[in-house]
């Protein structure tokens, strides 16, 4: 197996490869395809110019088997992505923060069922429900009953904590604690001050202590000063009002007040070990059932998870743990999560059966990094493709023939001679005359 992955290293000009080891049972044929219609589908998309660069690192089997760079790190400058350029990650830090919880129950520091006011002895929510019920499983697996509507925005004017903190306690509780899901990052921030009354150490250096230096993940931080000291670090990218992605003159600094949620910063190759982790690649630092807690689901979601070249309904039954998305991807139980913050989008990915993962790390906002990674999944089970005709609504069809019919008319007197020389009149339509479906083109190695 060794063998077989350094040929597609050759092949495919991988620039460097890490902890490559033989595997029993390796299913080559499979991994290595998948491996490279990923590589050709990134390769095309940098060069379309659709995206600047990004990381990509494939686990499998408990080893990291695939770890490459692609592109710049700021378009218009010729430094490229390595293994250790630093991405800002969004929300990919909340299955981070999750494992350091785990690991901190698993050391007894902590339990997952006890009241948040256990730690927090001031910290009460605007509820006729005793304070005692919410608990730190629910803040994790987002059903406090908190609604999320306009933290996000005091976030990201950069509000300060306490300004936060006190927003929390002063919104009215929408629903039942445990019963509703309401994805919230100023709550999920909370478990950084249970931390830190946990275990006297402030939310970074408990994840230094607990989590990251076990691990040896040494470009992985929690604050923004970290990110500005590292020269290696990728530049944000958003578009311009012609489309054209260009870099950022600064990076989003309102997520580091709720660091649990999306305030860490990491590299490929440190994630790349986080991923392994999660596959159970180091039982020393997180071990089954500390895996166990965090990946069982817990409440209901709607399904933030679309297939690429597969038909709908290979991605069902969406729900979230602690810190994890869980979805049922084609009779596999794919465990992910997500992350944006402005100028990057990142996402990672694993199949506990198949033991197999991947992390993908992205400086834009196009919806590029999932897109890569359910790619990946598709291939690497070899699932039929979408070639079904959609169905479309009679009145749908007709609704928007009939907007465009009437947008012709809008057009000038003499515009309208113009393009009646050149062809037919256009007509409404009427129900009756409308197709029933129209096919899709099957997809090409571009969104």
């Amino acid at each position: 197996m060794k063998k077989s992955i350094r040929q597609i290293a050759i092949t495919l000009g991988i620039s460097w490869l890490l902890g490559i080891q033989p595997c029993h049972g390796y299913p080559a044929s499979n991994i290595d395809e998948a491996i490279a219609k990923l590589d050709m589908y990134i390769k095309l998309q940098v060069q379309r110019k659709h995206i600047p660069g990004c990381a990509v690192a494939v686990v499998y089997q408990n080893q990291i088997i695939f770890m490459h760079g692609y592109g710049v790190k700021s378009v218009g400058k010729p430094e490229k992505i390595d293994a250790d350029t630093v991405f800002q990650l969004g929300s990919v830090s909340k299955p981070v923060a999750a494992s350091l919880a785990s690991i901190l129950e698993n050391k007894g520091f902590i339990k997952f069922e006890d009241p948040v006011n256990h730690y927090l002895p001031q910290f009460a929510l605007n509820s006729r429900q005793p304070h005692k019920t919410v608990k730190i499983k629910h803040i994790l697996s987002h059903s406090t009953g908190v609604p999320r509507a306009g933290f996000n925005n005091l976030i990201e004017s950069h509000a300060s904590y306490p300004r936060i903190l006190k927003a929390l306690q002063n919104t009215p509780v929408r629903s039942a604690v445990g019963k509703q899901y309401d994805y919230h990052n100023a709550m999920y921030a909370l478990l950084s001050n249970i931390t830190e009354s946990a275990t006297g150490l402030s939310f970074q250096h408990s994840l230094e202590a607990n989590l990251l230096k076990p691990l040896n993940m040494t470009n992985t931080s929690a604050t923004l000063s970290a990110l500005l000291q590292t020269a290696n670090r990728a530049t944000p990218h958003v578009k311009n009002q012609r489309g054209a992605l260009m870099p950022c003159d600064q990076y989003s600094k309102g997520y580091y007040n709720v660091a649990p949620a999306g305030g860490i910063n990491s590299s490929i190759r440190d994630m790349a070990i986080f991923l392994k982790a999660q596959l159970g690649g180091y039982p020393e630092v997180l071990n089954h059932r500390a895996l166990a807690r965090i990946q069982l689901p817990q409440i209901p979601t709607q399904n933030t998870l679309s297939p690429s070249d597969a038909p709908p309904q290979t991605i069902k039954n969406a729900r979230y743990a602690y810190g994890w998305r869980v979805v049922d991807f084609a009779h596999s139980k794919l465990v992910f999560h997500g992350g944006w913050v402005k100028g990057f989008t990142n996402f990672i990915a694993f199949m506990p059966e198949h033991a197999v993962g991947i992390v993908v790390l992205h400086n834009s906002e196009a919806k590029f990094s999932s897109r890569a990674a359910v790619k990946f999944f598709e291939s690497l089970l070899k699932l039929p493709q979408n070639k079904q005709p959609l169905k479309m609504n009679k009145s749908s069809l007709m609704i928007q023939h009939n907007r465009r019919f009437d947008a012709l008319k809008t057009t000038s007197t003499k515009s309208s001679q113009k393009l009646s020389k050149k062809k037919a009149p256009v007509k409404r339509l009427k129900l009756k005359k409308v197709a029933t479906h129209i096919r899709i083109k099957h997809a090409s190695a571009t969104p």
